[in-house]
């Protein structure tokens, strides 16, 4: 009789994968790393890795899913005070920019592979469309609180936030100081907010 298999060591061996995808696609890259490079870090068998991510780009897409409940789950418990907004958004800024380091990269060079991927331009798509919902509801969230005004673009202003974050990010892979690139956050942020309050 074989053991039972519980949902909680399902989660546990998913996970074990996606931090071991992060460190293989971190070493060498997206393009060169395999499943078996996967399998290898993650001291698993390949047949395991492929019972819970069909390909590379399925398991890529469960990392940037990761990181976006990280993010989900950080912003869900701040910006509850109008006056709180501009500290909570540098807070923001220090927390999730210390949990993305490890992967900033290799987001990045996914970028650059899906040029000449498809499947992987689709994951990369569908992606960065959940981020951009995720930013919408969070500026509509602060228009029903009253802290911005009823007549902006919240679409607009939420997709600017994304970009900001973003071009801030290659900022810090091209070697711009941290210090630097957070003052640029918490002064552009200060001035949106100003903008629309």
């Amino acid at each position: 009789m074989s053991p039972k298999v519980t949902q909680q060591y399902k989660i546990e061996i998913r996970e074990k994968i996606i931090k071991a995808a992060i460190d293989a696609f971190s070493k060498y890259g997206y393009d060169r790393t395999r499943m078996d490079d996967v399998a290898k870090t993650a001291d698993l068998s390949k047949g395991t890795i492929y019972l819970h991510f069909k390909s590379k780009e399925d398991l890529f897409y469960a990392i940037c899913e990761n990181n976006l409940a990280e993010a989900k789950q950080q912003i869900s418990t701040m910006f509850a005070k109008k006056e709180d907004l501009v500290s909570e958004i540098e807070r923001f800024y220090d927390v999730f920019r210390n949990k993305k380091t490890a992967n900033e990269g290799v987001f990045f060079e996914t970028i650059a592979e899906s040029s000449r991927n498809a499947e992987l331009r689709k994951a990369l798509y569908k992606q960065r469309m959940n981020i951009f919902e995720t930013a919408v509801g969070w500026v509509n969230l602060q228009i029903e609180r009253g802290f911005f005004r009823k007549n902006i673009d919240a679409n607009a202003i939420a997709v600017g936030l994304v970009s900001l974050y973003d071009g801030l990010t290659v900022n810090k892979l091209l070697g711009v100081s941290e210090d630097y690139n957070k003052k640029a956050w918490v002064e552009t942020i200060r001035a949106i907010i100003i903008g629309i309050s």
